[in-house]
């Protein structure tokens, strides 16, 4: 005997369900190739002196490929451990009067892609965008000290050591900072990041270089650890336009 088999047409609210469903992954793919650049090297605070040593000059560049498609977004996060030290002195003897002190240190980083900087970072030159960026502060402290107390004291103009009249002092901060930098339709094929950044130093006005022991003051900075990650996105029609103004 023949078993007779019945064929069952799917229902309309079956059907629906599995067309549905079926576009399901197609909105989800909305990340694609990621990679990373670490570098351990650490900067170091003395707790008796407060000065800086260690800390890293760079971090690897990343390269990652990207499909040719104009929704195709790069993430950008560079990581960095930032260390700021800044030593403001005064003092008075026979032959110095030093009433006011002041001192600056600072990291300003760069990233570019393909030579060309990353948002919100910005070319120095706008005609020649891969002549340079200007940065994007992580970390900057202006320090000052004045007074006039050793005009008062008639016996420290007559004192011939710069130690017995003097007032000293010195700030040093490590801080972690991470920051998003984005880069929009960036087309297909391979794109290599790089991320770099600038110490800076100034005692009294003047520029010095980080780490300068001077009599009047000093100023130093560092990085690291770091770490870069990129990661590829999508901005899709359906979403707001990235904005970058």
């Amino acid at each position: 005997m023949l078993k007779m088999m019945k064929r069952f047409a799917p229902t309309p609210g079956i059907a629906l369900l599995g067309v549905v469903l079926g576009t399901i992954p197609a909105f989800a793919q909305s990340s694609g190739s990621f990679s990373a650049s670490v570098d351990s090297g650490a900067c170091v605070l003395n707790t008796s002196s407060g000065a800086l040593s260690g800390g890293i000059n760079s971090l690897k560049t990343v390269t990652v490929q990207t499909p040719n498609s104009s929704q195709t977004a790069l993430l950008i996060r560079p990581s960095l451990v930032t260390g700021l030290f800044t030593d403001t002195q005064i003092s008075k003897n026979s032959t110095t009067n030093i009433t006011k002190s002041s001192a600056v240190a600072a990291v300003t980083v760069h990233v570019t892609m393909d030579g060309s900087p990353v948002a919100p970072d910005t070319p120095i030159d706008p005609k020649h965008p891969t002549n340079g960026t200007v940065g994007v502060i992580y970390d900057e402290r202006f320090q000052q000290v004045s007074s006039n107390v050793f005009d008062q004291i008639a016996a420290c103009a007559l004192l011939t050591s710069p130690d017995q009249c003097f007032f000293d002092l010195i700030l040093s901060t490590l801080s972690m900072h991470s920051g998003d930098f984005v880069a929009p339709n960036v087309g297909g094929g391979n794109h290599t990041l790089e991320v770099t950044w600038d110490l800076s130093c100034f005692v009294n006005g003047g520029t010095v270089d980080c780490g300068t022991v001077l009599p009047s003051g000093s100023a130093a900075a560092c990085v690291g650890p770091g770490v870069l990650t990129v990661q590829q996105v999508k901005n899709f029609s359906q979403n707001d336009p990235i904005s970058i103004k």
